[in-house]
């Protein structure tokens, strides 16, 4: 049975950080629409061009990494396979679904009955033939076929809705046999996304999860009702290491990753979160993001301050992600305020240096503001 050690967990994860690209930057210097990108094969060969990446790196530096060659990603391939409608916005939208109605016995009965994915589904074969495309074009790259899923209580809220939330206290016993088939289902899914990905079916490794929705469960029945199926999941899926994003918690499920045996947990955007809640409520290592749209409203200093604060209060992993809509030399700028922070922390901390002494760096404006009129 995998077992994590939380006496040293934290200590043993140190301090890294990431400053990564997005196509959603080479969308943008290539003249392409999120719909063109979605729908047109050509229009991803296009946005994969490495001239894109390059243009970005000679705006940020050579430290921004590249993202990963693959179809657009759609976050709701596994419901897909279970019978659910694709949407394709003309807009600016991200693929979506089509909102269902079914009771839950109704899918109850489709999940037991749907254990197996045997067959391709008409949006699962579009975007093999897009990976084909890519993976044309650009022989030499691991192209990823991006058909997604989520973990169970994002997947079990994608198929009823809000009646979720309803099925707590109206039929929590059926509830239990739903999130158990959702969560089984899951798992035979991954193993069929793994295979065509060219990926063995179990990681002995380490598994990952992403299951915001289960930040809405509340936090006295997250015990009975969260932590069961997503033991299904990461069981089913790697012997591992358990890395999960979810987001937008607040301190009181804190303590339940401990006893879901998390080795990472990214909060990603949660603004009822802050590092030193996290670091206070339990002993997972934990990474901690300033997202693409809170650079707006910072300056160059404030970012400064936010790495070190972020540091000082705890995070093992300090991390931003260039997108569209960045490419303006004052948000240049703030990404290269960060990029000057982390490296800075990172050397003092592998130096011996300790967390306090790095919040040293932290201006009093900058320890007024973070985290008590974040993110303002």
């Amino acid at each position: 049975m995998f077992k994590v050690n939380y006496e040293t967990a934290r200590e043993k994860a140190g301090l890294t950080w990431s400053i990564s690209s997005s196509p959603y930057s080479y969308m943008e210097l290539a003249g392409i629409s999120l719909s063109e990108y979605n729908k047109n094969p050509l229009a991803g060969v296009e946005v994969y061009n490495i001239k894109y990446f390059d243009q970005v790196r000679e705006m940020f530096g050579d430290f921004l990494t590249p993202a990963a060659t693959g179809t657009p990603s759609v976050s709701y391939g596994h419901i897909n396979f279970l019978g659910v409608p694709l949407v394709f916005p003309d807009g600016a939208g991200e693929v979506n679904y089509e909102h269902q109605h079914k009771s839950l016995g109704e899918w109850i009965n489709i999940l037991k009955n749907n254990m197996e994915f045997k067959e391709m589904t008409p949006d699962g074969q579009f975007f093999l033939d897009y990976r084909s495309k890519l993976q044309e074009a650009y022989p030499d790259r691991k192209v990823n076929w991006n058909m997604g899923y989520e973990g169970p209580m994002t997947t079990a809220y994608e198929l009823r809705d809000m009646e979720v939330f309803y099925d707590l206290f109206d039929d929590p016993e059926k509830l239990h046999e739903y999130f158990r088939l959702v969560s089984l289902n899951i798992v035979e899914y991954i193993k069929l996304h793994r295979r065509i990905n060219g990926l063995p079916e179990f990681n002995p490794n380490e598994g990952a999860m992403c299951d915001d929705i289960a930040s809405l469960i509340p936090a006295d029945k997250f015990e009975e009702f969260v932590l069961p199926y997503w033991e299904v999941y990461y069981t089913g899926t790697s012997a591992g290491k358990r890395f999960i994003h979810t987001e937008d918690h607040t301190y009181r499920t804190m303590k339940f990753l401990e006893d879901a045996k998390i080795t990472y947990f990214d909060p990603s955007i949660s603004h009822k979160l802050n590092p030193v809640m996290i670091r206070d409520n339990c002993r997972v290592p934990f990474g901690w993001r300033l997202g693409s749209f809170h650079f707006t409203d910072l300056s160059p200093q404030d970012v400064r301050d936010w790495v070190y604060k972020a540091v000082e209060d705890g995070a093992n992993k300090v991390f931003t992600h260039v997108t569209k809509l960045m490419h303006d030399d004052a948000t240049i700028a703030k990404v290269k305020a960060f990029h000057e922070a982390v490296v800075n922390a990172k050397d003092m901390f592998d130096s011996g240096a300790s967390r306090d002494e790095i919040g040293k760096l932290v201006t009093p404006k900058g320890r007024k503001k973070f985290w008590d009129n974040w993110p303002g």
